[in-house]
């Protein structure tokens, strides 16, 4: 038997509503893919990772007692069945028992949090973490050699003049305003798959702005927050399953650990200042984020950055 070190309360309750379904012995469970660190499971249409011990912790996370080499030497491969037997998953002659959890994790992002000190220090947080990604296209002006990077850019580009453009009052009327307010989601939505790797950085980066929404409600129009997320929805198949799963969590409120801890550490009603945010927790925050694959966790900082500069500052303007 495998131990459990950690999981998230959405992961728990995924299972135990696979165990209620009607129709339960007619879903098949099996194993997405297999990488070093990782293997992903597909339970009911929700992607489930298992992961070696000390991975950062998302919302479909379970992290077991194992390290790298205990992973690859569980022999599991791509398409073996899963089954679950009471509180039991079995994966070829390997079983880990969802009874015996070290430590759950709530990923809902949800609380009494103000945005004010936000994107000063997500800002810095980026400008700290030397990594590549849409961090440099916040960070500089200048043009991107890489291909995906410079058609991110003149989306951004794009989106931001839109949004500049509905806070200067040009656009003024209610159909001036939805169209301009339905531009803006399209192109944003547009940035879903660019990049490369498993969690392209264009997905990362929506997923920042998708907390911000989770986070201070009061901060964003409800028009626009509801157009940009239905377009999202609408396009999220333009990327991996994989990333997809991830788009499916922010869709639904569920964040990583390291998203939930940013807001906690720096947006909690408590923080009034700068100076409350102490350089012990600056550097945790970062760290966690820097561990997030190679540029995802500076991608997600980047949206949110982001969606604080321009996307909240279209509120006072035309809501209501």
């Amino acid at each position: 038997m495998i131990n459990i070190l950690q999981t998230s309360i959405y992961i728990i309750k995924t299972f135990n509503n696979l165990k209620k379904a009607p129709n339960a012995e007619n879903i098949r469970l099996y194993v997405h893919s297999v990488y070093e660190r990782t293997i992903n499971l597909m339970i009911d249409n929700q992607l489930v990772a298992l992961q070696i011990e000390g991975s950062p912790l998302s919302p479909i996370s379970i992290i077991l007692s194992i390290d790298e080499s205990g992973l690859g030497a569980l022999d599991i491969k791509r398409g073996d069945n899963v089954t679950i037997d009471g509180e039991i998953v079995k994966i070829g002659n390997n079983e880990f028992s969802l009874s015996n959890i070290s430590e759950t994790f709530d990923t809902i992002l949800a609380g009494d949090y103000r945005p004010q000190l936000l994107a000063d220090i997500t800002i810095s947080l980026i400008r700290n973490s030397n990594r590549c990604g849409f961090s440099s296209l916040v960070l500089s002006d200048k043009a991107p050699d890489d291909l995906s990077l410079s058609y991110a850019k003149n989306k951004l580009d794009e989106a931001e003049a839109i949004c500049n453009l509905i806070k200067s009052n040009q656009a003024t009327d209610k159909t001036a305003i939805h169209t301009k307010q339905e531009k803006l989601c399209d192109t944003l939505s547009n940035l879903i798959g660019v990049g490369t790797g498993l969690t392209p950085s264009g997905d990362d980066f929506i997923t920042g702005i998708l907390s911000t929404f989770a986070a201070f409600p009061d901060c964003f129009d409800s028009e626009l927050v509801k157009c940009l997320r239905s377009e999202i929805y609408n396009k999220r198949d333009n990327t991996n399953e994989i990333s997809r799963a991830f788009l499916d969590c922010a869709l639904n409120g569920q964040y990583s650990k390291s998203v939930i801890d940013l807001y906690k550490s720096i947006c909690s009603a408590r923080i009034i200042s700068p100076e409350q945010v102490s350089q012990e927790t600056l550097t945790r925050l970062l760290n966690s984020f820097c561990k997030i694959g190679h540029t995802s966790g500076i991608d997600t900082l980047t949206g949110i950055f982001w969606s604080m500069k321009h996307i909240s500052k279209i509120y006072n303007t035309y809501s209501g």
